[in-house]
């Protein structure tokens, strides 16, 4: 059986989510949860620091910010706060990506939006494991267009998400994405501004954070929940301006990244 990470430490800390719950109840802003429980530790005299900062890389390269909910006892453990219907998968691949950022010894997912606390821990078992990468060539859409370009780029994708895990905002993933079709030998502008007209007539400037690769594909990076029809229609009107052909959508909010291509024909 496996040595526990703190056992003590996470007892103390578990009574301070337990009596947040029990005295505010489920289904509130995260917020009110956060400053509760760091006013219930630091009363029990555990220290700990509310959205602390830290820096995220890329294969060496600083992408971006994380904020870490709580951080307890000087990284002995990461708490993660979660209002939802249940804690699901996709949670604890996010803890497991900030884990990887922070070198915490120990992540504590908790639940305030169930009709009881919920709550789970997962050690720090990274620092052990060093997982390879691995790719193959994606059967690509019949007819699309520059399918070797697109395995390029759907390869940068996977291994930036493989790298990153989910959980962070659009510019980490988009950086990392630059520096990774970098590596694979893949020219890129990026755009941050389109004009917009009609008629002829210049109506103004539109900001926009597209990945223009090869002169050819134009890749929009995200991180949503939701990717509907309308972030479709978006990039076709922008693919329309620049006098292309086709993106891709590529979405790295879930546990594994989401591409969808998008054409004008």
């Amino acid at each position: 059986m496996p040595k526990l990470v703190h056992p003590e430490l996470s007892y103390e800390v578990r009574g301070v989510l337990l009596d947040v719950y029990n005295t505010l109840g489920p289904m509130l802003k995260e917020a009110y949860y956060q400053d509760a429980i760091a006013l219930g530790l630091e009363k029990r005299g555990i220290t700990c620091f509310t959205e602390k900062a830290f820096e995220v890389y890329y294969g060496g390269e600083r992408v971006g910010l994380y904020y870490v909910d709580v951080w307890i006892d000087g990284g002995k453990i990461l708490l993660e706060i979660k209002v939802a219907p249940a804690i699901e998968p996709l949670h604890k691949a996010q803890a497991i990506s900030y884990l990887k950022v922070t070198d915490a010894d120990l992540a504590i997912l908790v639940n305030y939006g169930a009709p009881s606390l919920e709550d789970e821990r997962l050690p720090n078992f990274l620092r052990d494991k060093q997982p390879e990468f691995t790719w193959q060539p994606q059967a690509v859409v019949q007819g699309l267009l520059y399918p070797d370009l697109v395995n390029v780029i759907l390869r940068a994708c996977h291994r930036v998400h493989f790298t990153l895990g989910p959980g962070f905002l659009h510019q980490v993933y988009r950086r990392a994405a630059m520096i990774e079709l970098r590596r694979s030998g893949l020219s890129y502008d990026y755009i941050k501004r389109l004009p917009i007209e009609y008629e002829g007539q210049l109506l103004g400037y539109q900001d926009v954070r597209l990945i223009l690769v090869e002169d050819k594909v134009l890749l929009a990076t995200f991180a949503l929940r939701r990717n509907d029809n309308t972030l479709a229609e978006l990039l076709r009107a922008h693919l329309r301006r620049l006098d292309l052909r086709l993106g891709l959508l590529a979405n790295f909010y879930g546990t594994k990244v989401a591409i969808t291509p998008v054409r004008v024909r």
